[in-house]
């Protein structure tokens, strides 16, 4: 399994690890913020909200594999951070901006 990840040369990313950890902290934020947006039309802690907040777990995982980083206690909350940010500004934005229905009118 490790193999997969380590397909990319190493020169695809930054060396220096606060440019790393600053691009997976954008990127988690960036990726989260669709799917805060969509958990914004469910009632809290039913199974669509649950299933938007979980869904960009695994591509999370991906993105800091891809820039070479373990998940270690200096690195977690800035993570769970930038993640629950991207989480509640999309859902901030699902509030000033609702999907409109896309029924026409009779």
């Amino acid at each position: 399994m490790s193999d997969f990840l380590n397909i990319l040369p190493s020169d695809l990313y930054p060396e220096e690890l606060w440019i790393r950890v600053l691009l997976t902290c954008l990127v988690t934020f960036v990726v989260n913020l669709p799917f805060g947006y969509m958990r914004g039309k469910f009632r809290k802690l039913s199974f669509w909200w649950f299933f938007f907040i979980h869904l960009p777990v695994p591509l999370i995982i991906l993105i800091r594999k891809f820039f070479g980083l373990s998940l270690t206690w200096g690195l977690a909350p800035f993570l769970i951070g930038s993640f629950f940010l991207g989480q509640f500004v999309g859902r901030k934005i699902y509030a000033k901006y609702p999907l409109k229905s896309s029924k026409k009118p009779d």
